[in-house]
């Protein structure tokens, strides 16, 4: 009477797909951070839109007089509009993103609406808030978890799988 005992494992096949991953993620770190400061780009650009500061609130109105030359009345930073078309964001290493000015005369004139210097006032526009940051560390962690589940290393209870194969012989 004997009693063999069989072992298969997929440890193989779970190190391949790893590897993969840490190949790959780089790549998905990197593409996270690009949506990470274009979706920060647009938040302020919205709520610059919509005379919103970034930590709540309604910018100082306009003085009466320059209202009635504008013709508005709700504070949208934008005369021109090219100030916030100048906004750019971009990536600056493996853990960074930049929202930025890339013209020089339009981040000087960001900077003075920012801290009201001049004859300007304070009207902080340029920056987020815990939500913000909230939403967008969401959408990164969906980003990656997106990307691990499209590579189809998601981990489930039965990742490693052991077979014994127990067999009696007589």
């Amino acid at each position: 009477m004997a009693l063999s005992i069989h072992f298969a494992t997929n440890t193989k096949k779970i190190q391949k797909k790893f590897n993969r991953f840490l190949v790959r993620f780089p790549k998905i770190t990197k593409m996270g951070l690009e949506q990470a400061g274009e979706r920060l780009r647009r938040i302020i650009e919205e709520n610059t839109t919509k005379g919103k500061k970034f930590s709540g609130g309604k910018f100082v109105a306009y003085s009466p007089e320059y209202s009635a030359l504008k013709g508005k009345t709700t504070v949208d930073l934008q005369d021109s509009n090219r100030m916030l078309q100048s906004m750019k964001s971009r990536v600056v290493n493996r853990s960074k993103a930049q929202v930025y000015f890339n013209d020089m005369g339009m981040g000087k004139r960001a900077f003075f609406h920012q801290t009201g210097q001049g004859n300007l006032p304070e009207r902080p526009f340029f920056g987020f808030n815990k939500k913000v940051e909230n939403v967008i560390k969401k959408q990164f962690e969906n980003l990656v978890s997106k990307e691990i589940r499209r590579l189809k290393l998601w981990v489930q209870e039965k990742t490693l799988q052991v077979i014994l194969q127990l067999q009696l012989q007589t």
